[in-house]
């Protein structure tokens, strides 16, 4: 005789599942961190390049419709070398912080994973 079994009177454990799809998560968030970052830090000079063109032209369209007001004061200079570099390093610390979040998630789920 063969012995039929329902499907509903069995219970599954979902906590193998949702653990593996916490980690998979994670993994997959850390890669899309890294490799953000690498491409930050790859293409540094065009990325500075164009926040100070953007920079420039957002300027001067908050100049044309705002005038000389107090809401239209610059963080830093656009344009200038100087606005460039200050560019640059800020560009530079995003790609490092991307980079350094992205191997703690890979880290991490790695770990739990094998751990």
């Amino acid at each position: 005789m063969a012995t039929v079994v329902s499907l509903k009177s069995q219970t599954l454990d979902r906590r193998v599942c949702e653990r593996m799809s916490e980690l998979l998560t994670n993994f997959l968030l850390g890669t899309l961190f890294l490799t953000a970052g690498a491409l930050i830090l790859q293409n540094l000079d065009a990325l500075a390049r164009f926040d100070q063109h953007s920079g420039s032209r957002l300027s001067d369209w908050f100049k044309k419709k705002l005038g000389n007001s107090g809401l239209n004061r610059e963080l830093w200079s656009v344009g200038t070398p100087s606005g460039f570099r200050s560019s640059k390093v800020g560009l530079r610390v995003a790609g490092v912080i991307y980079l350094l979040f992205g191997a703690v998630l890979v880290c991490l789920s790695l770990r739990s994973h094998f751990h």
